[in-house]
């Protein structure tokens, strides 16, 4: 994977990450895939979402419920390119507080397959693998 590439979907991430603890906007994280993206967070329990209407209604509920949230990403690696599809892997541990209910925590493992679009890289489909026991 060319260093530009690589340094394109690690940015991609850390943004997607920025805004999804930021809480304010479900826009700015909508903005970060393709209007046709699968995100699929059912190996920890949470709803698989198919399109960009479905990802906005989930964030803009979830922002709401929460009373803050944390996610550190680490040991980004580039796991393949193919010149075209560029996908990559990155170590998350993840916190939430919701206002009513118990501290979410996770360990997992975020996988996005990435495309260069006209308004630059987004994501196209982002899954979760868990890395420790429940």
């Amino acid at each position: 994977m060319p260093e530009t590439v690589r340094r394109a979907i690690k940015d991609l991430m850390a943004e997607y990450s920025h805004n999804l603890d930021a809480m304010e906007d479900a826009e700015k994280v909508v903005a970060i895939f393709t209007p046709d993206a699968v995100v699929d967070f059912s190996a920890v329990g949470f709803p698989a979402m198919n399109g960009e209407e479905e990802i906005r209604g989930f964030f803009a509920g979830l922002f709401p419920a929460m009373a803050g949230q944390f996610h550190d990403m680490a040991n980004f690696r580039p796991a393949s390119w193919d010149g075209e599809v560029a996908i990559g892997e990155t170590y998350v541990i993840g916190m939430g507080q919701p206002k009513e209910g118990d501290l979410i925590h996770v360990q997992v493992k975020y996988r996005w397959e990435c495309i260069e679009t006209a308004d630059g890289w987004r994501c196209r489909r982002f899954t979760l693998k868990p890395m420790m026991p429940a």
